[in-house]
């Protein structure tokens, strides 16, 4: 009977044993032919942003509500390029020239700019042409607005103000009087919002006084008779008397160092070519002379009245721009000027025009040189400088 009991008791153990058996450990392993059980990922905890309380992971970027704002970027610091060398032109319609009785005469001047300026948009070039009394007038007598054409097109006028070269001293309001006269009439033509430059004007008189007076932003077409306002010290050296300056170098590129006249600069008068914190007209020089004349001059040669166009005076400029925008500084715009004169615009001309103007093409293709008209530049300047 004991082992009746015993034995009876041992099952009972073992059936209990068996019943406490995981589910899991009932499954039976995967035969080969089955996938694995899948395992799932534990729940996360509902974030606490919006708690009012800034703890573990939570910090200002991902919960602003509770941590406060996201700190800002730091703004990117804008690095200014490189001022460009701006290349320009000037035509001048002279003083002593019949435009506004000789009906033919002016026609042809006419067909003259028109050649030049279809020439200069073939390879995206500006021209400049600034007026004196005669060719001015001639727009209106003869009803042909060409230097409305000329701002139309794309290109730019201004005033040519061949006044002062021999005038005596006389009070500022007096020549600024004279400098207006020039500048109404091409203001009345383009508006004076295309025509705020004077090319010219150099004298005994103090021009950029006058210049300003008579409503003018910036000189160009500077040249050695602008000298003459200033007492010799300020002169390039002794020899450069009055009587030198009327007789030999009145048209002589100034002020004399390229160096000096590349960079356009302000003053607040006439009395030397060193820049004024307090200016108020712009220098606007660059001057080269005339292409036609850039070979000769490499060998010290001047040639009046007008020099031959050719391929080997293009190469000279080439020159020129090539030693510039080696050495130039760069944290300010620098410009160079060539003077056109408008019997310089005919068919005969046309090949060696043609060449300088795809070599320049391809200067500004490069983006060693670009092209401006005078009015330009003096925009791009005063925003440069400009808080």
């Amino acid at each position: 009977m004991r082992h009746a009991i015993l034995i009876f008791a041992v099952l009972m153990l073992l059936a209990l044993a068996c019943n406490l058996t995981s589910p899991a450990d009932q499954i039976a392993p995967p035969t080969g032919d089955e996938p694995p059980p899948r395992q799932t990922a534990s729940p996360l905890p509902a974030s606490p942003c919006g708690d009012g309380i800034c703890q573990g992971p939570e910090n200002a970027r991902n919960c602003p509500e509770d941590c406060g704002e996201p700190p800002q970027e730091a703004p990117t610091s804008t690095v200014r390029q490189d001022a460009p060398l701006f290349l320009t032109t000037m035509t001048h319609m002279e003083g002593d020239w019949p435009d506004d009785t000789d009906q033919d005469f002016f026609l042809r001047n006419v067909q003259r700019l028109r050649f030049g300026m279809d020439l200069f948009e073939d390879y995206g070039a500006k021209m400049t042409v600034e007026s004196e009394k005669p060719f001015s007038r001639a727009n209106t007598v003869w009803d042909l607005n060409i230097l409305q054409e000329v701002v139309r097109r794309g290109h730019g006028v201004g005033t040519h103000c061949d006044i002062g070269f021999r005038d005596p001293i006389m009070p500022a309001e007096e020549f600024a009087a004279l400098l207006k006269e020039n500048k109404d009439l091409v203001d009345a033509l383009v508006g004076a919002e295309n025509n705020r430059g004077c090319s010219g004007a150099g004298g005994a008189n103090d021009w950029a006084v006058a210049a300003r007076m008579a409503g003018f932003d910036y000189i160009d077409g500077i040249v050695g008779m602008h000298y003459l306002s200033m007492p010799i010290a300020n002169r390039p050296d002794p020899s450069w008397t009055d009587q030198y300056i009327r007789n030999v170098a009145f048209h002589y590129n100034a002020p004399v160092e390229l160096e000096q006249r590349l960079y356009p600069f302000l003053i607040k008068d006439a009395t030397d070519f060193i820049p004024d914190p307090d200016g108020t007209l712009l220098v606007s020089g660059g001057d080269l002379g005339q292409l036609a004349g850039l070979a000769e001059a490499e060998q010290d040669v001047i040639c009046r009245p007008d020099c031959s166009l050719a391929d080997e005076d293009v190469e000279a400029l080439l020159r020129i721009i090539d030693e510039v925008d080696r050495t130039r500084d760069r944290s300010r715009i620098a410009k160079l000027n060539l003077y056109f004169p408008a019997n310089i615009f005919v068919e005969t001309n046309e090949s060696s025009l043609r060449h300088f103007l795809s070599q320049m093409e391809e200067l500004e293709r490069q983006g060693i040189i670009q092209w401006a008209t005078q009015l330009e530049v003096a925009e791009a300047v005063f925003s440069w400088n400009s808080p």
